[in-house]
């Protein structure tokens, strides 16, 4: 399961924002709540999900430039969270009405296919090829 926290921080030094010493300035951060696991984390470190009204009902999409107009919920990027939301109903509940969320669980499966999980390929050295 996903572990709250993320390294941004919700106040700063004076030394940090440019402030007089001594004068601790603090930074708004935004706080969203995770519909799998229900803990709060920074805005930046959860997925948004936008319901899109289609024909013969709503579906779920997610919104990876966070733009999407219409009614948002937020996700960390885990499926162990998307399995808690299926198990606790949190998507009915955020999005007050039944929704399809194929395009969610097809984003997630897209992720865990990615073998490490960032897009990128590690590339082996060959031997030999040392400099």
């Amino acid at each position: 399961m996903y572990k709250a926290g993320s390294p941004s921080a919700s106040h700063t030094t004076a030394a940090a924002s440019g402030a007089a010493p001594g004068n601790r300035v603090s930074r708004h951060v935004p706080q969203r709540t995770c519909i799998g696991c229900r803990k709060k984390d920074d805005q930046a470190v959860l997925l948004r999900l936008v319901r899109v009204s289609m024909e013969g009902g709503n579906a779920v999409h997610v919104d990876e430039d966070r733009r999407m107009p219409g009614r948002g919920a937020w996700l960390h990027p885990d499926t162990a969270c998307l399995r808690l939301a299926v198990k606790r109903s949190g998507f009915p509940r955020a999005f007050r009405g039944a929704a399809e969320i194929t395009d969610v669980e097809r984003w997630f499966k897209a992720l865990e296919d990615v073998p490490t999980g960032n897009g990128l390929k590690t590339v082996q050295p060959e031997s030999g090829s040392e400099i």
